[in-house]
């Protein structure tokens, strides 16, 4: 296992599972998002950086961890804190791809 920063993620695991676009430096954003939110979470690779959004108002910048195959769920884990949050389809987040 390896640890990179990655602008404003952390990326822990083997360096060639990287995405090419987790390896970009993430836009700064901390105003409404300008672009449409994820849809379906099933679209989310692994190492990807997003924006983590709940009753619109921004939360954190977290990588994409894990996901159910379906879309129905998704482990994050927040930039700096390191803390891995668990989200179902239905709970009161929007994901915004950065």
């Amino acid at each position: 296992m390896e640890r990179r920063h990655l602008g404003q993620c952390w990326f822990v695991g083997r360096v060639e599972d990287m995405s090419q676009q987790a390896l970009e430096k993430p836009r700064e954003s901390r105003g409404i998002p300008y672009q449409q939110p994820v849809q379906g979470w099933a679209s989310l690779q692994h190492g990807e950086c997003v924006e983590v959004w709940s009753m619109d108002s921004f939360r954190y910048v977290a990588y994409v961890d894990d996901r159910a195959d379906d879309g129905t769920l998704i482990w994050v884990v927040e930039d700096g804190m390191g803390c891995r949050h668990l989200f179902v389809n239905g709970d009161p987040v929007t994901l915004y791809l950065i």
